[in-house]
Protein backbone atom coordinates (compact mmCIF):
# COMPACT_ATOMS: atom_id res chain seq x y z
CA UNK A 1 0.00 0.00 0.00
CA UNK A 2 1.29 3.52 -1.10
CA UNK A 3 2.34 5.45 2.20
CA UNK A 4 1.19 9.42 1.82
CA UNK A 5 4.09 11.92 1.64
CA UNK A 6 2.01 14.69 3.18
CA UNK A 7 3.55 16.44 6.50
CA UNK A 8 1.01 14.68 8.81
CA UNK A 9 2.15 11.46 7.54
CA UNK A 10 5.76 12.13 7.73
CA UNK A 11 5.55 13.57 11.14
CA UNK A 12 3.55 10.14 12.54
CA UNK A 13 6.18 8.32 11.38
CA UNK A 14 9.37 9.89 12.70
CA UNK A 15 7.21 10.12 16.14
CA UNK A 16 7.49 6.06 15.89
CA UNK A 17 11.09 6.63 16.46
CA UNK A 18 12.02 7.41 20.27
CA UNK A 19 15.24 9.06 19.17
CA UNK A 20 13.66 11.50 17.03
CA UNK A 21 10.52 12.39 19.20
CA UNK A 22 12.43 15.07 21.22
CA UNK A 23 13.65 16.74 18.08
CA UNK A 24 9.92 17.13 16.60
CA UNK A 25 8.23 20.44 17.39
CA UNK A 26 4.77 19.78 18.98
CA UNK A 27 2.27 18.92 16.18
CA UNK A 28 -1.15 18.21 14.95
CA UNK A 29 -3.82 17.70 12.40
CA UNK A 30 -5.65 21.11 11.75
CA UNK A 31 -9.50 21.31 12.80
CA UNK A 32 -11.16 23.93 14.99
CA UNK A 33 -10.23 21.83 18.33
CA UNK A 34 -6.59 21.65 17.59
CA UNK A 35 -6.18 24.94 16.57
CA UNK A 36 -7.70 26.09 19.64
CA UNK A 37 -5.85 23.93 21.65
CA UNK A 38 -2.33 24.61 20.17
CA UNK A 39 -3.72 28.96 21.17
CA UNK A 40 -3.64 28.47 24.70
CA UNK A 41 -0.36 26.35 24.87
CA UNK A 42 1.90 29.13 22.63
CA UNK A 43 2.07 31.86 21.63
CA UNK A 44 3.22 31.47 18.33
CA UNK A 45 2.10 28.97 16.00
CA UNK A 46 2.31 27.50 12.70
CA UNK A 47 -0.24 26.51 10.22
CA UNK A 48 1.22 24.14 7.02
CA UNK A 49 -0.62 22.39 4.32
CA UNK A 50 0.36 18.90 4.18
CA UNK A 51 1.42 18.85 0.82
CA UNK A 52 2.72 22.30 0.22
CA UNK A 53 6.02 23.55 -1.34
CA UNK A 54 8.48 25.85 -1.18
CA UNK A 55 6.77 27.23 1.70
CA UNK A 56 3.71 28.35 0.00
CA UNK A 57 0.77 28.49 2.45
CA UNK A 58 2.23 28.82 5.71
CA UNK A 59 0.69 30.95 7.96
CA UNK A 60 2.22 32.15 11.15
CA UNK A 61 -0.94 33.22 13.99
CA UNK A 62 0.88 35.49 16.89
CA UNK A 63 -1.20 35.77 20.27
CA UNK A 64 -1.39 39.83 20.37
CA UNK A 65 -3.10 41.85 23.86
CA UNK A 66 -6.05 41.77 24.25
CA UNK A 67 -7.73 38.52 22.26
CA UNK A 68 -6.34 40.17 19.09
CA UNK A 69 -4.13 37.90 16.76
CA UNK A 70 -1.86 38.66 13.93
CA UNK A 71 -1.69 36.31 10.58
CA UNK A 72 1.85 36.53 8.64
CA UNK A 73 2.30 34.34 5.35
CA UNK A 74 4.44 35.76 3.23
CA UNK A 75 4.71 39.14 3.45
CA UNK A 76 1.39 39.92 4.33
CA UNK A 77 -0.02 40.71 7.66
CA UNK A 78 -3.67 40.59 8.78
CA UNK A 79 -5.32 40.46 12.15
CA UNK A 80 -8.72 38.45 13.62
CA UNK A 81 -10.19 39.42 16.75
CA UNK A 82 -11.34 36.49 19.03
CA UNK A 83 -9.57 32.90 19.23
CA UNK A 84 -12.68 31.48 18.29
CA UNK A 85 -12.94 33.22 14.69
CA UNK A 86 -9.74 32.63 13.46
CA UNK A 87 -10.29 28.97 12.32
CA UNK A 88 -13.05 30.02 10.00
CA UNK A 89 -11.28 33.33 9.01
CA UNK A 90 -8.49 31.10 7.76
CA UNK A 91 -11.16 28.46 5.68
CA UNK A 92 -12.30 31.92 4.31
CA UNK A 93 -9.31 33.53 3.19
CA UNK A 94 -6.74 31.54 3.28
CA UNK A 95 -7.65 27.87 2.49
CA UNK A 96 -8.23 27.93 -1.18
CA UNK A 97 -8.65 24.03 -1.72
CA UNK A 98 -11.10 21.93 0.11
CA UNK A 99 -9.75 18.71 -0.47
CA UNK A 100 -6.11 20.09 1.05
CA UNK A 101 -5.47 19.23 4.66
CA UNK A 102 -3.12 21.50 7.12
CA UNK A 103 -0.71 20.61 9.88
CA UNK A 104 -0.71 23.20 13.04
CA UNK A 105 2.57 23.63 15.04
CA UNK A 106 4.17 25.12 17.90
CA UNK A 107 6.62 27.29 16.01
CA UNK A 108 10.14 26.99 16.04
CA UNK A 109 12.14 29.97 17.65
CA UNK A 110 14.89 29.73 15.14
CA UNK A 111 18.33 31.69 15.75
CA UNK A 112 18.69 34.66 13.48
CA UNK A 113 20.84 36.84 11.82
CA UNK A 114 20.92 40.31 11.40
CA UNK A 115 17.16 39.60 12.54
CA UNK A 116 16.21 37.33 10.01
CA UNK A 117 15.62 33.68 10.61
CA UNK A 118 17.27 30.79 9.00
CA UNK A 119 17.16 27.21 9.22
CA UNK A 120 19.48 24.55 7.59
CA UNK A 121 19.04 21.99 4.94
CA UNK A 122 20.90 19.16 4.99
CA UNK A 123 21.22 16.47 2.25
CA UNK A 124 20.76 12.36 2.89
CA UNK A 125 22.04 9.60 0.25
CA UNK A 126 22.38 6.72 0.16
CA UNK A 127 24.04 4.58 -3.30
CA UNK A 128 21.77 2.20 -5.12
CA UNK A 129 23.80 -1.00 -3.45
CA UNK A 130 24.44 0.31 -0.54
CA UNK A 131 22.40 0.52 3.09
CA UNK A 132 24.28 3.57 4.37
CA UNK A 133 23.35 6.68 4.53
CA UNK A 134 25.27 9.43 3.86
CA UNK A 135 25.49 13.38 4.51
CA UNK A 136 26.44 14.48 1.13
CA UNK A 137 25.50 18.22 1.71
CA UNK A 138 24.29 21.35 4.05
CA UNK A 139 23.88 24.49 4.33
CA UNK A 140 21.82 27.30 5.90
CA UNK A 141 19.12 29.71 4.29
CA UNK A 142 18.85 33.02 5.50
CA UNK A 143 15.13 34.01 5.01
CA UNK A 144 14.37 37.31 3.20
CA UNK A 145 13.47 40.21 5.60
CA UNK A 146 9.87 40.27 6.19
CA UNK A 147 9.79 36.80 5.68
CA UNK A 148 8.58 34.32 8.20
CA UNK A 149 9.64 31.32 5.88
CA UNK A 150 13.41 30.61 4.63
CA UNK A 151 11.88 29.24 1.16
CA UNK A 152 12.00 33.10 0.43
CA UNK A 153 15.94 33.42 1.41
CA UNK A 154 17.55 36.24 1.27
CA UNK A 155 21.36 34.40 1.56
CA UNK A 156 22.72 30.83 1.58
CA UNK A 157 25.79 30.29 3.26
CA UNK A 158 27.91 27.33 4.90
CA UNK A 159 26.16 26.17 8.41
CA UNK A 160 29.54 27.37 10.37
CA UNK A 161 29.14 30.44 9.06
CA UNK A 162 25.75 30.77 9.57
CA UNK A 163 26.30 29.38 13.82
CA UNK A 164 29.01 32.04 13.75
CA UNK A 165 26.98 35.05 12.24
CA UNK A 166 23.94 34.35 14.69
CA UNK A 167 23.25 34.79 18.38
CA UNK A 168 22.99 30.96 19.35
CA UNK A 169 24.98 30.69 22.71
CA UNK A 170 28.02 30.00 21.90
CA UNK A 171 28.37 27.73 25.25
CA UNK A 172 27.56 24.98 22.78
CA UNK A 173 30.15 24.46 20.44
CA UNK A 174 29.59 25.10 16.40
CA UNK A 175 31.19 21.53 15.71
CA UNK A 176 29.09 19.92 18.47
CA UNK A 177 25.82 21.86 16.74
CA UNK A 178 26.64 20.21 13.15
CA UNK A 179 27.26 16.75 14.57
CA UNK A 180 23.45 17.31 16.13
CA UNK A 181 22.73 18.34 12.51
CA UNK A 182 24.04 15.21 11.15
CA UNK A 183 23.25 12.27 13.38
CA UNK A 184 19.50 13.87 13.26
CA UNK A 185 19.30 13.72 9.46
CA UNK A 186 20.62 10.42 9.21
CA UNK A 187 18.25 8.87 11.81
CA UNK A 188 15.39 10.53 9.78
CA UNK A 189 16.92 9.38 6.54
CA UNK A 190 16.60 5.79 8.23
CA UNK A 191 13.29 5.66 9.79
CA UNK A 192 11.22 6.77 6.76
CA UNK A 193 13.03 4.51 4.51
CA UNK A 194 10.63 2.02 6.13
CA UNK A 195 8.08 3.30 4.52
CA UNK A 196 9.37 5.08 1.52
CA UNK A 197 12.10 2.27 0.66
CA UNK A 198 12.76 3.30 -3.00
CA UNK A 199 13.83 7.01 -1.88
CA UNK A 200 17.58 7.49 -2.10
CA UNK A 201 17.54 11.11 -1.26
CA UNK A 202 16.15 13.41 1.41
CA UNK A 203 16.79 16.92 1.64
CA UNK A 204 16.18 17.15 5.53
CA UNK A 205 15.05 20.90 7.13
CA UNK A 206 16.27 21.46 10.98
CA UNK A 207 15.98 24.61 12.70
CA UNK A 208 18.39 25.53 15.27
CA UNK A 209 17.33 27.55 18.61
CA UNK A 210 18.86 30.42 20.36
CA UNK A 211 20.05 27.33 23.16
CA UNK A 212 21.56 25.68 19.85
CA UNK A 213 18.75 22.68 20.49
CA UNK A 214 18.02 21.47 17.03
CA UNK A 215 14.10 20.95 15.64
CA UNK A 216 13.05 19.16 13.00
CA UNK A 217 11.32 20.87 10.29
CA UNK A 218 10.47 18.87 7.21
CA UNK A 219 11.59 15.69 5.41
CA UNK A 220 11.64 16.48 1.86
CA UNK A 221 11.42 13.60 -0.41
CA UNK A 222 12.48 15.28 -3.44
CA UNK A 223 14.60 18.51 -2.91
CA UNK A 224 15.99 20.85 -5.10
CA UNK A 225 19.47 20.61 -5.70
CA UNK A 226 20.75 23.87 -7.11
CA UNK A 227 21.08 26.43 -3.76
CA UNK A 228 23.99 24.07 -3.60
CA UNK A 229 25.98 25.31 -6.51
CA UNK A 230 25.95 28.76 -4.66
CA UNK A 231 28.64 26.94 -1.92
CA UNK A 232 31.33 26.10 -4.39
CA UNK A 233 32.30 23.53 -1.34
CA UNK A 234 32.01 20.39 -4.07
CA UNK A 235 29.31 19.61 -2.38
CA UNK A 236 26.66 19.78 -5.36
CA UNK A 237 29.03 17.78 -7.09
CA UNK A 238 28.89 15.38 -4.48
CA UNK A 239 25.23 14.85 -4.26
CA UNK A 240 25.29 14.62 -8.21
CA UNK A 241 27.46 11.73 -7.45
CA UNK A 242 25.04 9.92 -5.27
CA UNK A 243 22.58 10.07 -7.14
CA UNK A 244 23.99 8.73 -10.31
CA UNK A 245 24.78 5.81 -8.59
Amino acid sequence: MRVSVGKWTKHKLMLEDERLASFLPDTQYLDKTSLNIMLDKYNQIMVKPCFGYQGRGIIQISSLLDEEFELHIERRKSFVKGKENIYDYLKENHFPRKRQRYIVQQRIPLATINNNPFDVRVMVQKKKDSLEWVVTGKLAKVAANNFVVTNVAKAVLSVEDAIEKSLINNEKKIKDIVADLEEVSVLIAGQLANSYPKKRVYGIDLGIDLEGKVWIIEANLRPALSMFKLLNDGSYETIKSYKRG
